[in-house]
């Protein structure tokens, strides 16, 4: 999906420096974790960006995700079995309860996705548009067989769709939130291996570990206490002064300081994110030219002097965390090579193609992207010294922004990025380079490549799909219609309270692997 994010910078104070660190915890406390604000929990399709880590410690879905490998495999799931990549035969697990003590039937999947998937306003309604009969009240794709088999049938093959299936939107909900959608705001009932005991997204909410828990993985903590902040520099106050056991990001102002004010307890994962800039075809650029800009970024000094090291150079579309990433796929192309980079600019013009006089570059003003929007415009400049030009132009809000680049009214490139959805490449080369593609906003159009992609998507072998796959981005490689910058890293702090955490596909903390150090 599109996401942004901007933070605002503010001073710390330095003398919380010497608050001494909280004792050990033992096994079967608490910790007390950030989250952001959510922009609204009021059905499981709200499980985005803020909000959704806590519902991923609630809810447990047909299948989860391993944080080592962002691979997919059972859980509430005994079986997903299909010959065409269109018809699925879903078998649950017998026995699995909600935190209410109800048993999880066929129909409360069922139930739950058409009315997830029904709510238009929905942030993540989308997700189930795959499915035969989105858009109506009841998906006609979707019938219960029987207490513990369900039935999905798609609107075309989607090979990656039951990878699909872990993200939290595709949880089941106990009949009493299915009779009454309003008590899911009050208090969630989930059956995931925590469960609510005080709900306040917006503040603090308290959650308990779930004894009844039928998953496999089991919780090693009895509490986790999700506290919201609306700025990084005030979570990351509290994190040395011993009132907070994880920060999901710690504040660019500390950024060069974090590893001696943590004792090193830092971590830096690579998350499924990245930044691109998008160049729609009408613009009347050619590959060459595009490959020429992209060799012109110096991605690595950009990443350090603008985000003090909080992302990673793009070597490809695709985020190194989904299923099917190749690293280096993009290869030269995404290297900053100034010799080359006018190399392929005196290849687009012995083409007979006319260098514009200047590539307008627009931003929204609020999300935070001016300065890397800058650099990269010196950085093209300085290489063409003057005979290409990156402008930046600015649009003063993201909605406004959005509307223009969703509609194709943007008279220019643009900053584009794009969140995993789930943990696949072709969560990637679907949405954004398919013909019709809903966030195909460059309007990309390669007959050859949506054939691949349709091939893979029929494709019931995961390794043949993957290779399917990666041969439809080295099209994207070669016609470049985008140019991938960096992917996000995230720059998460851990007290002495938990041993070493790890994260979501998501980039949120997968609540059963927290333990006591």
């Amino acid at each position: 999906m599109v996401s942004r994010s901007a933070a605002a910078v503010l001073p710390l104070v330095c003398c919380l420096l010497a608050v001494p660190a909280p004792a050990r915890a033992e096994p079967g406390t608490g910790v007390t974790v950030s989250t952001c604000p959510p922009y609204n929990i009021l059905t499981l399709g709200w499980a985005d960006a803020c909000g959704g880590d806590i519902l991923d410690a609630l809810f447990t879905g047909l299948v989860e995700y391993d944080p080592r490998t962002s691979r997919a495999t059972y859980a509430m799931a005994r079986s997903i079995s299909t010959k065409d990549n269109r018809r699925f035969t879903v078998r649950l697990r017998e026995g699995w309860t909600f935190h209410d003590g109800t048993e999880v039937k066929a129909h409360n999947f069922v139930d739950a996705w058409n009315q997830t998937a029904a709510a238009g306003e929905s942030g993540t309604a989308f997700l189930f548009e795959d499915i035969k009969g989105f858009g109506s009240r009841v998906m006609s794709g979707l019938r219960v067989v029987d207490d513990h088999t369900f039935t999905i049938e798609l609107r075309r093959p989607l090979g990656p769709f039951t990878q699909k299936l872990g993200h939290v939107a595709f949880s089941p909900l106990p009949d009493s939130a299915l009779k009454n959608p309003a008590s899911f705001e009050r208090k969630p009932v989930g059956n995931g291996p925590f469960r609510a005991v005080r709900w306040a997204p917006g503040a603090e909410t308290v959650l308990e570990r779930y004894d009844g828990y039928a998953g496999r993985a089991k919780a090693r903590v009895g509490k986790i206490t999700y506290r919201a902040y609306s700025r990084d520099e005030a979570a990351y106050a509290d994190m040395l002064g011993g009132r907070l056991d994880y920060l999901a990001q710690v504040p660019a102002v500390a950024a060069s300081r974090v590893a001696e004010d943590l004792g090193g307890r830092v971590i830096k994962p690579v998350v499924g994110t990245v930044q691109e800039i998008g160049i729609p075809l009408r613009l009347g650029t050619n590959a060459d030219l595009r490959k020429a800009v992209s060799m012109a970024i110096d991605r690595k000094t950009i990443i350090r002097e603008v985000f003090r090291g909080s992302r990673a150079p793009a070597d490809s579309f695709v985020p190194p965390i989904a299923e099917g990433a190749k690293p280096g796929a993009c290869g030269a192309f995404c290297r900053y090579d100034p010799a080359r980079a006018r190399t392929y600019l005196a290849r687009a013009k012995a083409k007979g193609f006319r260098t514009p006089a200047s590539i307008p570059l627009y931003y929204d003003v609020d999300s935070g992207s001016g300065d890397w929007v800058k650099a990269v415009a010196a950085s093209v400049d300085g290489v063409f010294k003057g005979e290409v030009k990156i402008v930046p132009k600015t649009v003063k809000t993201f909605d406004a922004f959005q509307r223009a680049t969703s509609k194709g009214t943007v008279k220019g490139a643009f900053r584009m990025g794009w969140r995993l959805d789930f943990p696949h490449i072709q969560d990637v080369l679907g949405p954004q380079f398919a013909s019709g593609g809903v966030y195909n906003y460059g309007l990309y159009h390669n007959p050859r490549y949506d054939a691949l992609l349709r091939a893979a998507d029929r494709q019931v072998s995961r390794t043949k799909a993957i290779g399917l796959y990666r041969r439809a981005e080295a099209m994207v490689v070669r016609d470049m219609p985008a140019i991938p910058l960096w992917f996000y890293r995230y720059e998460a702090g851990y007290s002495r309270r938990i041993a070493t955490p790890r994260l979501t596909p998501f980039g949120w903390l997968d609540p059963v692997s927290v333990r006591p150090a």
